[in-house]
């Protein structure tokens, strides 16, 4: 694999530091660019090889998780990376990033993917792979059961999630707390006080913070179009499922196993051509959050990922 070049450091909304590439590795070239969605300017960035054996018809889609930039963890390693494989890459800020998570919506998240699909069929690609980490699992996933464009050809998911309102009262709060906090919420969507803030308490030292409609769009375990197993019931194309044992889900309820999660997924997936389980070794002494992350564990996410796309490009 080219080298990904220097590294850079931030913490993550969970507190911990997470570790990224800085630089794209040598033969990449790096556009800084912007697309329509929502009414809204979405900023990202393009990474794409200087020069190629063999051309690539292909363009990969980074979609992040939640609170997070294109420019760190698994969406910029993997867009750097695998740039320096002869694939051009995308990732943007999407609605769900940093402060505008608090005001954002499944939905508008869900449209984005979208117009940046139409955004790289105006650059002359015919075919796209959509790629997501954590929060962007079931964006991506929605996206993909719900008429998504004839340029889809793959979907691959990172640290994934099937429903992201079951974690929410299961996991992070636990059915109690989930039930008075989302019945709060819905009391100030009814009287039109939806963006209002609320913390979301599970995590002491990094609360997420979220109105009160945001809470809903994506955690109402009743109305939540984040519950995407109906969705992926109905994608048609390959998928690539990835995650490290060791990335399980912690809060104030039961914890959460993620190979659980990726077994839920396979199941649901009755429509795809081919489903491909990805388990990254666990690296000793990564917190399940950096275990979700993958750091440390980079290049082997990056060289599994590789392998898949020349299967699929095969």
């Amino acid at each position: 694999m080219p080298g990904r070049g220097m590294q850079q450091k931030r913490l993550g909304s969970d507190g911990e530091a997470m570790t990224s590439p800085y630089l794209p590795p040598e033969g990449v070239r790096t556009e800084l660019i912007e697309f329509e969605s929502c009414g809204r300017r979405v900023q990202g960035a393009v990474f794409a090889p200087v020069s190629a054996a063999r051309p690539r018809d292909t363009a990969l889609i980074m979609v992040h998780g939640v609170e997070q930039f294109w420019y760190v963890g698994p969406t910029m390693f993997l867009a750097t990376s695998l740039a320096g494989c002869g694939y051009t890459t995308l990732g943007y800020n999407g609605a769900h990033s940093g402060q505008s998570f608090r005001w954002s919506s499944f939905e508008a998240a869900v449209q984005e993917v979208r117009d940046a699909v139409a955004f790289f069929k105006q650059r002359g690609f015919r075919r796209v792979v959509l790629m997501g980490h954590s929060l962007g699992t079931p964006i991506v996933e929605h996206y993909a059961g719900d008429g998504p464009d004839a340029s889809l050809s793959a979907i691959a998911v990172y640290g994934p999630h099937i429903s992201i309102p079951a974690v929410t009262r299961d996991t992070l709060l636990g059915p109690d707390l989930y039930q008075k906090f989302r019945d709060e919420c819905r009391k100030l969507v009814d009287e039109q006080k939806g963006q209002e803030i609320r913390l979301l308490p599970y995590r002491k030292t990094a609360p997420i913070i979220t109105s009160a409609e945001t809470f809903l769009s994506y955690r109402d375990v009743d109305t939540s179009k984040a519950a995407v197993e109906p969705m992926i019931r109905q994608i048609k194309v390959p998928m690539l499922v990835c995650y490290d044992p060791a990335d399980n889900i912690h809060g104030l309820g039961a914890v959460t196993m993620r190979e659980k999660i990726v077994g839920d997924i396979k199941a649901a997936a009755i429509s795809s051509k081919r489903v491909e389980v990805a388990v990254v070794p666990s690296k000793a002494g990564n917190s399940p959050v950096q275990a979700h992350g993958f750091i440390g564990n980079e290049d082997v996410v990056t060289e599994l990922t590789a392998a898949w796309l020349d299967r699929m490009d095969a």
